[in-house]
Parts: C-alpha cells; sequence; structure tokens
C-alpha cells in the first residue's frame, strides 16, 4: 500500500493509528499503519523493512479535509497524496 491507495479508503482507518514510510523521500513509498509502542523512536521494523513514522491518521484526515475545502477544485488522488506527504514531513 502507499499514499494514494490510503487516500481511497482513509475514513474507513482507525483514527488512532499512525502512517509509517519505507522511503521517507518518495511520496509513493510503500507505507504500513501502526500504533505507537514505547520506545520505537518513530521507526518501525516490518517483513525485514524499515518503515519511518509520517504523520497520525487523526491529523492527516484534518490536513486532506481543510486543504481540499481551501482550494477552489477538487484534487486527484495523487496530488492529495503529495500534500499530505508534504505536510507531514515539513509542516506535522
Amino acid at each position: 500500500m502507499n499514499l494514494i491507495d490510503l487516500i481511497n479508503g482513509i475514513n474507513d482507518v482507525d483514527e488512532d493509528s499512525i502512517i509509517f514510510m519505507e522511503n521517507i523521500n518518495d511520496y509513493k513509498s510503500e507505507i504500513i499503519l501502526s500504533y505507537p509502542e514505547d520506545g520505537d523512536n518513530g521507526i518501525k521494523i516490518e517483513r525485514g523493512k524499515k518503515f519511518n513514522y509520517l504523520i497520525e491518521i487523526f491529523l492527516a484526515k484534518e490536513f486532506i479535509e481543510d486543504w481540499i475545502n481551501s482550494l477552489n477544485y477538487t484534487p486527484s488522488k495523487d496530488e492529495i497524496a503529495k500534500r499530505l506527504y508534504e505536510y507531514g514531513i515539513n509542516d506535522a
């Protein structure tokens, strides 16, 4: 799954979960959804791969809703994913 896939079903995702990305330098990178754990330092290891913290789902939902409402057009799923990635990396 990647951010674009997640955008399609984000309303069905538990708001307490967190998005972790395999390649934090690529918004199309594989992601996993997980929960915070003491001592994980924002890193999860799944299937031998390292995933880095991006953003909590509840913040992602709020950001997406606010951002879309500020636009005068409907962005594509790819645009939403890219903007969410940029927000998670730079602002969240």
